[in-house]
């Protein structure tokens, strides 16, 4: 669900930036600090396992493709901003190594996938695990991806309503092209793997600080 260079002009990716500036700041003192050195292998882990998975992207119409982004796992084990940092250090090593996304959206891209997913998916995850671990772990992976997807269409949207010559296609077109993959595959796989590696990662004996 990458957004590609040059389809957001700057009064959407500038703000973007203005907001994810901050929260990168915050992210690299929290989580990757001498506090933090104990658990640096398994979100190295993890983050690496989101970048292999990231890769494998399906164009869909409407500007944009359609992929899964697991990092949600990281916000179950360490909280949102966790999954912020990480996703957006994927992100950029895709967007300049492998032209994925791109420099100019990144602040767009981390929010969306980075920010947006994981905070859904770890609220979810807080709603439901008294009910069932496995379930709510499932819900938070769903969640995440229709999270994420929602904010990335909304930045089409508002650049085709502030200039189409940037983004032509009507929002009708991309919410269709963007959310059936999401909400009927996307997000079932995304799900599926949220559940099955969060309980590998319990049986390896890791929990987290926010399990």
């Amino acid at each position: 669900m990458h957004v590609p260079d040059g389809f957001l002009s700057p009064p959407i990716t500038l703000p973007a930036y203005a907001v994810a500036a901050p929260l990168w700041a915050w992210a690299a003192r929290r989580h990757f600090g001498r506090s933090a050195a104990e658990s640096l292998p398994v979100v190295g882990s993890l983050t690496a396992l989101a970048f292999v998975v990231q890769t494998i992207m399906i164009p869909v119409p409407g500007g944009t493709s359609t992929h899964l982004v697991g990092v949600v796992l990281l916000a179950l084990l360490h909280g949102p901003l966790a999954a912020f940092a990480a996703e957006s250090l994927v992100l950029l090593v895709q967007a300049l190594f492998y032209g994925a996304g791109g420099v100019t959206v990144l602040g767009v891209n981390a929010l969306a996938m980075g920010l947006a997913g994981p905070v859904v998916g770890w609220l979810a995850w807080k709603a439901l695990r008294p009910l069932s671990a496995r379930g709510a772990a499932f819900a938070a992976g769903w969640a995440s991806m229709q999270a994420a997807t929602l904010l990335v269409f909304g930045a089409l949207a508002l650049q085709h309503r502030l200039d189409p010559s940037y983004f032509p296609l009507p929002p009708a077109v991309t919410f269709t092209a963007m959310m059936v993959p999401s909400l009927a595959v996307t997000g079932v796989v995304e799900g599926l793997y949220t559940a099955v590696v969060l309980s590998l990662v319990r049986r390896a004996g890791f929990r987290g600080v926010e399990a």
